[in-house]
């Protein structure tokens, strides 16, 4: 649908395209790193000119209300908004999504900072008093600052060749939409 509304000679159309593909990129990894869950189609919501955003935070930090959650959410129609999985454009969205992950390490220590700042928010999902240790180890982990830049970049261009192949994240989509379909 996305795609629908532009003339595929327009320069918007380009320009809605590869704002689509950074946004996806930043998207894929923070949520990676941040742990948030539910995330379905129906919680994505693209504006015109390509920016795409996740609307629904009920469920962070690792959980999630469906079983066996891909480790990104990247499904067959955002790559084929990218130009598929053989095109420049997803190239250029796996080539972010590095570059994107590794600046995040980078600043590591602040993102961890300010979580740990959080902990007395009483936020759903951060863990219980006590517990936000846990929490923290689970994002802190998630950087793999044990890795170094190339070696990271390898560790997250597996992530999404995890979660564009996994089968399971798949049906539950399906599934999903039949159900909203019934509503």
């Amino acid at each position: 649908k996305f795609l629908q509304q532009y003339n595929t000679t327009n320069k918007s159309l380009q320009y809605a395209v590869k704002t689509f593909i950074r946004s996806c990129a930043g998207y894929c990894v923070i949520t990676y790193i941040l742990g948030i869950g539910d995330r379905h189609l129906d919680n994505l919501l693209i504006q015109k000119d390509g920016h795409l955003f996740h609307i629904d935070f009920g469920f962070i930090f690792g959980k999630d209300p469906k079983p066996f959650p891909p480790p990104m959410k990247l499904c067959k129609e955002m790559i084929d908004v990218m130009g598929g999985p053989n095109s420049s454009g997803y190239l250029q969205f796996r080539t972010l999504c590095c570059t994107v992950f590794n600046i995040l390490r980078k600043h590591a220590s602040l993102i961890l900072n300010l979580l740990s700042l959080m902990k007395d928010a009483n936020i759903e999902g951060y863990g219980p008093k006590g517990q936000h240790d846990v929490v923290l180890k689970k994002v802190q982990d998630k950087f793999r600052l044990d890795l170094n830049d190339e070696e990271a970049d390898a560790y997250l261009l597996k992530l999404i060749d995890d979660s564009v192949t996994a089968l399971f994240p798949q049906l539950v989509e399906s599934l999903h939409k039949i159900a909203m379909a019934f509503k």
